[in-house]
């Protein structure tokens, strides 16, 4: 069984980190992000703060080979 990450590096607790630093409207799609795609969204995530550039929306989709999200959703 895998270890948990520590609460500094859980994907929530990044996420968090980048909606403070651009805007919780500003996440790109986690949807569907879980498993071995978990530290990769996560070092995404961090790295991107730490630059100060915010991600694309498809970002970690594409860089973990989830399929591509929506560009729209239902309200």
């Amino acid at each position: 069984m895998p270890r948990p990450l520590p609460p500094e590096t859980t994907l929530e607790a990044a996420a968090a980190r980048y909606g403070a630093a651009f805007g919780a409207d500003a996440l790109p799609c986690l949807c569907g992000v879980s498993g071995d795609a978990v530290p990769t969204a996560v070092a995404m995530l961090t790295h991107a703060v730490a630059a100060r550039r915010p991600l694309r929306y498809a970002a970690i989709a594409e860089a973990t080979g989830l399929p591509p999200p929506p560009l729209h959703g239902a309200l």
